[in-house]
This record gives C-alpha cells, sequence and structure tokens, in this order.
C-alpha cells in the first residue's frame, strides 16, 4: 500500500505542475468488491483513506456495483454475471461510463450543450467552433 500512495502522491505531483486534472478510479471488482459485499472491509482502506485525507479527486467503482447490486433480487454471483464476463461485458463498460460522467463533467469548460442551461434560446456553441465570435 505504501508504494500505491507514493505512486499516487507522484502522479498528483505531475498534475498539479503540468496544470492537469487527476481523478483517481477505484475498482477492484475481484477483490475489494468481492470483500466489501461478504464483510463490510475491504483490503485497500488504507489507500482510500489516503485519498480523502490528500484530498484526490477519486471515484470509487466498487460502491456503485454494491448500490446498484441492493437493487436487484437476486444472488451476488448473477449480479456479477450482468455485468462480468472475466472483464466488463457491454453492459458493464456502458454501466462504468455512465456512473462516472459527472466526475468528468465537472471539469468541462465549456461543458456539452445537454449539461448546461436547457433553454433553447441560450445555446450557444461559443468554445465549440474555431473562429466563431
Amino acid at each position: 500500500m505504501r508504494a500505491t500512495q507514493f505512486i499516487l502522491q507522484k502522479a498528483q505531483e505531475f498534475s498539479r505542475q503540468n496544470h492537469k486534472h487527476l481523478l483517481v478510479i477505484l475498482f477492484d471488482p475481484y477483490r475489494a468488491m468481492a470483500e466489501m459485499h461478504e464483510r463490510g472491509t475491504r483490503y485497500d482502506q488504507k489507500i482510500v483513506d489516503y485519498l480523502g485525507r490528500e484530498k484526490f479527486d477519486y471515484f470509487d467503482m466498487n460502491e456503485v456495483h454494491l448500490r446498484d447490486f441492493k437493487k436487484y433480487n437476486m444472488s451476488y454471483e448473477a449480479y456479477l454475471k450482468l455485468y462480468f464476463i472475466g472483464h466488463y461485458n457491454p453492459r458493464g463498460n456502458h454501466f462504468f461510463a455512465y456512473s462516472m460522467k459527472d466526475a468528468v463533467v465537472k471539469w468541462l469548460n465549456p461543458k456539452p450543450i445537454t449539461y448546461q442551461n436547457p433553454n433553447p434560446e441560450t445555446i450557444d456553441f461559443k468554445g465549440y467552433l474555431v473562429g466563431y465570435h
């Protein structure tokens, strides 16, 4: 875990020095998520604590899946088959992308039109079209 913290620190320093955003994605469906489901604990809790303490932007897909699982009336193994074939299937890829979109959209400037004011009279393409004034 200490090596992971060191790498995260270096990535954060690099992104700050280069005026970039860093979003850390936590996702380990076969160890962390399984442990969280079975015992309510996770082996990588020190990393989660470190990310919060050091004010990283992070997104925990393990938690998203476990919240989603609670919506279903099926076994955990059956739930996993909805999204995984050893890795994500197309449904899993879609679920992942849709789940993290808000974390990405908050960084965009200008925001995509669908995330701006929906009033059609206020739609403009400034920032999108080269040479547009």
